[in-house]
């Protein structure tokens, strides 16, 4: 289950909360264990700031008493049956939606389908699927999310 704020999840023990985030490759990192949601939320966006990703990740807001603000998210479990889906497809390359998450993967060289990570966020999926394409040197047989620049660019058609 997912928290009101960016990278944390209610641990599997059900009573305390997980702090994590994925770093510039996308890679999962695991910040802690915390009884409360809101330090859980707080240590997430001091690793977020001290790794400099705040380009690339989602940031907690606060307000200007200092107090977090919830993520707006969209209800994905616990949904009416007749209610309609919002699934709707991905501006990039390697990229898909599953539930009010997105999805990144590839095929590798091989062309076996691999799945490299959730994500809470098409930009963020986007930016994983890239960097696993570059670190397996795969540029010259995949299509690309990024411009020289490292600009995100929508598949032709989706901008």
């Amino acid at each position: 289950p997912s928290s009101k704020y960016y990278g944390v999840i209610h641990f599997r023990d059900g009573k305390r909360w997980q702090a994590r985030y994925h770093d510039a490759a996308g890679k999962l990192k695991y910040i802690g264990i915390f009884d409360d949601e809101d330090a859980a939320a707080h240590a997430y966006d001091a690793k977020i700031k001290e790794h400099g990703l705040e380009s690339i990740r989602k940031v907690n807001k606060v307000d200007e008493t200092g107090r977090l603000i919830p993520k707006t998210v969209a209800p994905a479990f616990g949904m009416s049956r007749s209610a309609p889906a919002t699934k709707r497809k991905s501006e990039y390359y390697g990229v898909s939606q599953k539930g009010p998450m997105w999805r990144a993967c590839y095929r590798d060289a091989g062309s076996n389908k691999k799945h490299i990570g959730t994500f809470e966020n098409e930009e963020e999926a986007a930016r994983a699927y890239d960097a696993k394409i570059k670190k397996l040197g795969l540029q010259s047989r995949r299509k690309m999310n990024e411009d020289a620049q490292g600009r995100l660019v929508a598949k032709p058609g989706r901008a």
